[in-house]
């Protein structure tokens, strides 16, 4: 099956390609159309009309997990893709491909423009953006595909841009991610909006019969930078979503959230909560950034509101709302080398110059916080664990194309992360055998090529 849609992902890569290379074959003679944007390299027609951009990244993680104390005892639900599993828990340390990207970016016409994005991290196909879009002039466009939501200014800050080897958890947990849709964009110098209306992720589900609708969602999100020169940038955004779920076959439709602890190589994810019999649920967030001159500190505060009920004498019975919250604040100083510049048209920061030889070296600390318990409604609590994450990175860019990557994260968790009750010692929750949590250390090294 991954060969197969391996073979059809550069199939249609290669036709698009060909085609776009026959438009753009009378100019590539000229080498001045052929250059790199930021790292990324591009073609492009004398008169501007065509581009073709690439954008492919590598991410190799090797990471260890190192308990506080002894895991001895330590149950975990056996997994059913792998033949020969004791149920024993085990950390998995080791080597990983966090990311192998493959992604072209067009633009066609002057006005439209296009993108595909494939991943093949962990020897599995996934589909990341593909989408068309129309600029109606430099500060206004429209697209439609699948894509990110515009929320969040860590989501939307594409990952080859980011300080820290993962997104903080609540980002990952309640910040949405890529979904099919269409959405508007509006920009100035000191100013952004967009908005959109979303459905179904893609995945293996749309190939299931009889799972339903696709829930449907409206998301927006808004930024301003009343400051923002070379040495001084002040940012402040917030974002809003109103989502129902994704049907899966049944009636009454569930919601999974979930967050890794800020690492990948081990795949277990341990704030995870299943809730079944929802309504609806809202989304909302705030985010603030300030830069001056080398030093760059930012951070996030969200908060979901999620409606559901239960059934009882076949009635539907108005549960009270359960409410999660989550945040992060995060600093970063470049002790050599210029600090992540402000993009005005994304709301968001991004590249660095690189002025100097010997590239770029940066130290960053994070502190990140989720809380997927909720105890409104006691006949019918949510324990879907709580965590806090303490990580610090040592990052080198020795060129703008390659990160080597030091980090350290504690991951502090409470009695309720026990990765949606599949963590078990001696046949009891670890809510009664480790009331203070599983708590581990991570130590991780990154290796990070784009081109």
């Amino acid at each position: 099956m991954i060969q197969k849609l391996f073979t059809k992902t550069l199939t249609t890569c290669g036709i698009f390609s060909i085609l776009f290379g026959n438009i753009l074959a009378q100019d590539l003679n000229d080498k001045s159309n052929i250059f790199f944007d930021e790292g990324k390299l591009t073609f492009q027609s004398k008169d501007k009309a065509f581009k073709l951009k690439l954008d492919n990244r590598i991410y190799t993680d090797l990471s260890f997990y190192l308990p506080t104390e002894s895991v001895d005892g330590l149950s975990s639900k056996p997994n059913k893709d792998i033949e020969e599993d004791d149920g024993v828990f085990r950390f998995n340390n080791g080597v990983s491909i966090r990311r192998a990207r493959f992604a072209i970016k067009a633009t066609l016409y002057e006005k439209w423009f296009a993108e595909l994005d494939v991943d093949f991290a962990y020897n599995e196909v996934e589909l990341k953006d593909m989408y068309l879009g129309y600029k109606f002039n430099d500060h206004i466009s429209i697209k439609a595909g699948h894509f990110k939501e515009p929320m969040s200014m860590e989501r939307l800050t594409s990952s080859r841009y980011l300080t820290f080897n993962e997104r903080p958890m609540p980002v990952e947990m309640f910040a949405g991610g890529r979904r099919m849709g269409t959405a508007l964009t509006a920009w100035g110098n000191h100013w952004w909006l967009s908005g959109g209306v979303f459905g179904q992720q893609i995945d293996i589900l749309q190939k299931e019969k009889n799972r339903g609708s696709d829930g449907y969602g409206f998301t927006g999100r808004v930024a301003s930078a009343p400051i923002n020169n070379d040495d001084f940038t002040l940012h402040f955004g917030g974002y809003a979503s109103y989502r129902t779920p994704d049907a899966n076959g049944t009636e009454n439709r569930i919601v999974e959230f979930r967050t890794f602890p800020e690492s990948r190589t081990d795949r277990r994810r341990f704030v995870r909560a299943e809730i079944a019999n929802v309504n609806h649920y809202t989304t909302y967030g705030i985010e603030a950034a300030v830069k001056y001159k080398k030093l760059l500190a930012y951070g996030e505060y969200m908060f979901t509101s999620l409606s559901r009920f239960k059934e009882e004498n076949n009635n539907k019975l108005q549960l009270k709302n359960a409410e999660f919250i989550g945040w992060y604040a995060a600093a970063s100083y470049m002790i050599l080398g210029e600090q992540k510049r402000y993009v005005p048209e994304d709301a968001e920061f991004a590249p660095m110059y690189q002025k100097r030889k010997g590239g770029c070296l940066e130290i960053a600390g994070r502190v990140s916080h989720v809380n997927l318990n909720d105890f409104h409604e006691i006949s019918n609590p949510i324990t879907g664990g709580a965590a806090y994450a303490y990580a610090l990175n040592l990052n080198w860019y020795p060129v703008p194309n390659i990160l080597l990557g030091l980090n350290y994260t504690f991951m502090d968790n409470d009695k309720y992360a026990d990765d949606k009750g599949h963590i078990t010692k001696d046949n009891q929750p670890l809510s009664k055998a480790m009331p203070n949590g599983l708590d581990f250390n991570i130590l991780q090294m990154r290796l990070m090529l784009s081109f």
